[in-house]
């Protein structure tokens, strides 16, 4: 359904936001639907339903480690620290949601917008995705989120961390613009670029230099400095 949503709007000429934000929100309502409804049935507030699901999912993942070539002092670390992990994750779990689906749908959109271009289907719009920029507004929602979390309070300690999550999830994003951006000026290969987005899949902290890159874009505008004198494809 989601993918249906993606073509739709594209083939309406609508801009790269509405191609990724709405089929998103689609994912993001239907496990909202999901939890509700199953909270509903077994007469559960849904969200110690999500608090069961991720102790569940974090206790299988111990199974797992427990059968892998682990030492046993990192097995019991996981043991002893399952409680504050599922306490973590239960607390970033609307961030985590909404980035899973967000980034999933991007994710299938560059995938199609490439298999489409291979068949001779272009859309000139979404030419030039590594220019994509943030909102200047987001700036401020980044800097009053991140300020809160450190009010005392439990439930806006809640909800500015989430929101902070989101806003450095979309700074990641602008940030991976610059780098391809990068990569299409300095006309780096294929290959190189593949094992760059690779080591960022398995080395997380790497998102973290790149999420700097799109939040000091800003002030800098990293991509004048790349610019060749034709407007990379």
């Amino acid at each position: 359904m989601a993918g249906l949503f993606i073509a739709q709007i594209a083939a309406q000429n609508g801009s790269v936001e509405k191609i990724i934000i709405y089929p998103a929100l689609f994912i993001i309502a239907a496990i909202c639907f999901y939890f509700i409804y199953s909270g509903f049935v077994i007469s559960v507030n849904p969200w110690h339903l999500v608090e069961k699901y991720i102790a569940a999912a974090i206790e299988e993942n111990i199974k797992l480690y427990s059968q892998l070539p682990f030492k046993a002092e990192d097995i019991n670390f996981f043991k002893d620290n399952k409680k504050n992990m599922i306490d973590g994750i239960t607390q970033i779990f609307p961030s985590l949601v909404i980035i899973a689906s967000t980034l999933l749908i991007w994710a299938n959109f560059l995938l199609g917008k490439k298999i489409l271009g291979k068949a001779g289907i272009v859309w000139p719009k979404f030419a030039a995705l590594a220019r994509w920029k943030a909102p200047d507004l987001l700036i401020w929602i980044f800097i009053i989120s991140g300020g809160l979390y450190f009010v005392p309070h439990k439930d806006l300690n809640f909800f500015s961390l989430n929101i902070f999550l989101i806003a450095c999830f979309i700074y990641f994003l602008q940030g991976l613009a610059i780098v391809s951006f990068l990569f299409q000026s300095k006309n780096v290969p294929l290959f190189f670029r593949y094992i760059f987005y690779f080591l960022i899949a398995v080395q997380q902290f790497l998102m973290i230099p790149i999420v700097a890159v799109g939040l000091f874009d800003i002030w800098i505008d990293f991509r004048k400095y790349f610019q060749k004198d034709q407007t990379a494809n």
